[in-house]
């Protein structure tokens, strides 16, 4: 551990100084000394195996206007009054963690299902009485001051544990009116929240699952297609439209129709596919550019084909298969098979996977399912930041926004051996210290 660099607050990054000392707080230059950096030595779309690994100590991360233009010797670093220097003392230094994949707007719990789901009941029965849709119950009872607190809430969870983007899907209103609230509200943490803490990037899922009210699964396609889906896209809601397409949701057929409408009007394209069985959504990932596509414990090798044929980035849900009982290995073995790359996410939710935390995440997926902690690191690093479509942050790189996180442990190989604790001992955004 690296507990030797912290200062009297349990932070190894201390005040802000110019070179002769003095305190300074109003400038756009900014160098990180003594950085050991740990990052993705690419941007680029490779598979997994081919991805490098930067590994460089004592070195300077230098940054103007929020970005990253070097990253060199701390002996080279540049000097002068004008720069803002923090001094890690040689702790581990990498890029802020992406989240890809969350449904943290929500109010309500459902410990009791969970409890009764790892006693044995399924997944599928539970939807049947009560599951998304109980979600979809208390969220809409509850009032916008509390969703956006609670949004915020989670929001400040993930950023403490160093992730500065997440995305955040729709999906318990499940009617024109509900979803454009929580949409709403949505957009109004990123606006708070955009410059100076955790980025947020919106999805439209009102394909969740089919409300109860609803006078038949056809009028309330229709309401999304006809009706929601037009609204959100003129006034710049979502960046995404998904579907949840399952046997307990929605059909290929209906996500088709779905997809068609959301692509005509310009969104981007995220899918819920083969959680829970396997069906012939490949005729989707053929016929639409998808961004990311989710879940896929029941994925087939041809599947995944085009998958990596279309440069779709597939994310593994490790929290979610463990809950559920799924085995992600087999998927993450095509995967490497395929010579393909994948990203993590938490999926956070109330129901299947109520843990706003990727450590958790690659815990998981290192000791249940085998996955190798390197190739963990970069699935919720680049990867996670190209599963939404981004290009400028995921690796400590020129040109990338400085969003980086400053590590208590010595190396990556105690990620997942040392666990059940925040490894995160501060975070930048925008190069700017922010926890």
């Amino acid at each position: 551990m690296n507990s030797k660099n912290s200062n009297n607050n349990g932070s190894s990054i201390g005040n802000c100084f110019a070179e002769d000392g003095t305190d300074i707080k109003d400038t756009n230059k900014l160098v990180i000394l003594n950085a050991h950096v740990v990052s993705p030595g690419s941007m680029d779309l490779l598979p997994v195996e081919d991805m490098p690994l930067l590994d460089k100590p004592n070195q300077a991360i230098v940054v103007e206007d929020g970005v990253i233009k070097a990253v060199l010797p701390s002996t080279e670093a540049p000097s002068g009054s004008q720069w803002k220097v923090h001094d890690v003392k040689g702790a581990l230094v990498i890029p802020a963690l992406t989240e890809c994949h969350t449904h943290a707007i929500f109010s309500g719990e459902r410990a009791a299902e969970f409890h009764a789901r790892i006693e044995g009941e399924t997944y599928h029965d539970q939807q049947k009485k009560g599951g998304i849709n109980a979600t979809v119950s208390a969220t809409r009872y509850a009032t916008d001051e509390s969703l956006l607190s609670n949004l915020k809430y989670w929001l400040g969870v993930f950023l403490r544990q160093g992730v500065t983007t997440v995305e955040v899907k729709s999906g318990y209103g499940l009617s024109h009116e509900q979803e454009i609230r929580l949409l709403s509200i949505i957009n109004e943490v990123k606006q708070q929240q955009q410059q100076a803490f955790v980025e947020v990037a919106p999805t439209y899922l009102g394909a969740h699952a089919v409300p109860k009210e609803a006078k038949s699964r056809e009028d309330y396609i229709e309401e999304m297609v006809m009706k929601t889906m037009p609204v959100v896209r003129n006034e710049g809601l979502a960046d995404f439209v998904d579907v949840f397409v399952a046997s307990v949701a929605y059909t290929v057929e209906e996500a088709d129709f779905i997809y068609n409408a959301a692509h005509g009007l310009g969104f981007s394209l995220k899918a819920h596919l083969w959680e829970l069985e396997h069906d012939n959504s490949r005729k989707l990932l053929e016929k639409y550019p998808f961004v990311s596509v989710d879940h896929l414990e029941f994925a087939q090798r041809e599947d995944l084909e085009v998958v990596f044929d279309q440069g779709t980035v597939p994310v593994l849900l490790p929290l979610t298969a463990w809950h559920l009982g799924y085995d992600i290995r087999r998927t993450y073995d095509l995967i490497k098979d395929l010579k393909g790359y994948f990203a993590i996410s938490t999926d956070f939710n109330p129901g299947t996977s109520f843990s706003p935390s990727l450590w958790q995440a690659i815990t998981v997926a290192h000791i249940e399912f085998g996955l190798p902690i390197f190739e963990l690191f970069f699935a919720s690093t680049v990867y996670g930041a190209k599963a939404l479509g981004l290009n400028d942050r995921g690796a400590v790189l020129p040109g990338n926004k400085a969003d980086l996180a400053v590590l208590t442990v010595p190396s990556l190989d105690w990620l997942g051996y040392l666990h059940g604790i925040n490894p995160v001992d501060m975070v930048f955004k925008n190069g700017s210290p922010v926890q």
